[in-house]
């Protein structure tokens, strides 16, 4: 029976994150743990999720131990990736190395032509993909894999996973699981304390759907990597014994909800508030929504759906906003929202007890100073309103997959300063440098210097820290812009 190693190593130290959390921490990943789960489940395997806070050297000695590895990829961890999978494969080359995540839609086929070491890549539902191979399937009978057939990279079929078949999952594969989790229980000890600050250490994710529902409506925004327009949802009923399971093994009350969008419809969030057994205690939970939603509810409406969220145990929505410049925002492929209407929905929500994140980009193609100085006066006048606890504050970025990116491999003199710059040809580039990316993006597709664009940036973070504790001031900020 093949033994299964599955790691998320740590980021690299290049990209400079404020995660918007007072602790560091990283919790066990709540996808290690879905797929862990799937393969015992249904193919009964060893499972081990490695304990990613040891050097890449150790992680590789470690994972030499296992027929099968299984790497999640992000854009901000793919060059640990690459290094640790080539260290596993010069240990044991008989070892399948194997990649998923949010970062391999965009440069699956190129991994494979590059990296021999690397066997297999999964993009979109990982959970059959992965079962497949360990089961010992013919890459050719597996979906959503891309593999190799001779000289050829070959990709198979795509297809979804239905979220009724999947079983209830829990951290038992896990390394390491009770340091992982002393800070987050640490903290959820206090919650009952009057000055709680929730934003202490990183929750636990979950999820109720996939698939992005504003993809599915309106297209995917030019700067994401989600892409997945086959909407799925947890039955109700299953969301709470997910929860509930969670609060049982481990005391789990703090939870981050990791859809594109959790409140997709009104009648869906008093379905889930509907079906919360009446002996479950109330979560804690931060979801994402979507501000061109809310902004189209009556006062009756929104009431309905602040009711229901507060049922679920939602504390916190996160807008991504992202940019009140009409032209920026446009250009980017999302619908526009007033300052105004933005304020009357935080507003309402706040009142009813759910409090506003507010994500911002800049950087955008297009941006001015007027869009800018725009932002800026909409971050003090949501901020003053009270209800706004936590701010994200990023300098856009290009990844690879994303039609922005197609952008700038269509833009001659981002194509040859890339390249001069770095000796590498942006096209087939799979280690991106999206540091230089970022500024290129602003020097070429902007009316604004890079300094210009940081000077911004930095006093949106001062006037934030005006309302704020600097721990929930996050976002992939850019210090060298």
């Amino acid at each position: 029976m093949p033994k299964v190693a599955l790691l998320q190593p740590n980021a690299d130290e290049r990209y400079g994150h404020r995660q918007g959390y007072a602790s560091t921490a990283r919790p066990p990943e709540t996808g290690l743990a879905v797929l862990s789960t799937y393969l015992r489940t249904y193919g009964q395997h060893e499972v081990v999720c490695i304990n990613p806070e040891q050097s890449d050297e150790e992680l590789a000695r470690y994972a030499t131990e296992f027929d099968v590895v299984g790497f999640t990829d992000w854009f901000s961890n793919h060059r640990r990736v690459v290094r640790i999978a080539e260290l596993v494969k010069t240990r044991n080359r008989k070892i399948r190395i194997v990649i998923g995540g949010p970062n391999t839609s965009g440069l699956a086929q190129l991994v494979l032509e590059k990296y021999p070491f690397i066997d297999y890549v999964v993009i979109k539902d990982g959970e059959d993909a992965l079962l497949g191979l360990v089961n010992g399937l013919l890459p050719s009978q597996i979906s959503n894999l891309w593999y190799r057939s001779g000289n050829e990279v070959k990709f198979t079929l795509s297809s979804s996973v239905k979220l009724s078949r999947l079983p209830l999952w829990d951290f038992s594969s896990f390394d390491n699981l009770e340091v992982r989790l002393a800070e987050y229980r640490e903290a959820l000890a206090r919650s009952e304390e009057r000055d709680f600050d929730p934003w202490l250490v990183p929750p636990l994710a979950m999820f109720s759907f996939r698939g992005c529902m504003k993809a599915i409506r309106e297209g995917v925004c030019s700067y994401c990597t989600s892409a997945e327009t086959v909407g799925r949802a947890l039955p109700p009923t299953r969301f709470w014994e997910q929860l509930a399971l969670l609060r049982q093994k481990y005391d789990a009350g703090s939870f981050y909800m990791a859809d594109d969008i959790f409140p997709i419809t009104l009648r869906r969030m008093e379905q889930l508030a509907k079906a919360k057994p009446v002996s479950l205690a109330t979560p804690m939970i931060r979801a994402y929504g979507y501000m061109p939603d809310f902004i189209k509810f009556n006062e009756r409406q929104m009431e309905r759906m602040a009711t229901a969220l507060r049922a679920i145990g939602i504390f916190n929505l996160f807008f991504g906003i992202e940019s009140y410049g009409f032209e920026q925002i446009t250009r980017a492929n999302k619908l526009a929202v007033s300052i105004e209407e933005s304020e009357r929905v935080i507003k309402s929500l706040g009142k009813a007890g759910i409090k506003t994140t507010m994500a911002y980009l800049v950087g955008l193609p297009g941006e001015t100073k007027e869009s800018l100085s725009t932002n800026l006066n909409s971050q003090e006048r949501l901020l003053a309103t009270g209800y706004v606890e936590r701010i994200y504050l990023s300098v856009v970025m290009a990844l690879r997959g994303t039609s922005m990116f197609k952008e700038f491999c269509r833009t001659p003199s981002i194509l040859e300063e890339y390249g001069r710059s770095t000796g590498r040809n942006l096209v087939r580039d799979d280690d991106l440098d999206y540091t230089l990316l970022q500024r290129l993006g602003v020097e070429y597709l902007t009316s604004l210097k890079p300094s210009s664009v940081n000077e911004w940036l930095s006093k949106m973070i001062t006037s934030a820290e005006q309302y704020l504790p600097p721990h929930r001031v996050g976002g992939f900020l850019l210090e060298s812009v």
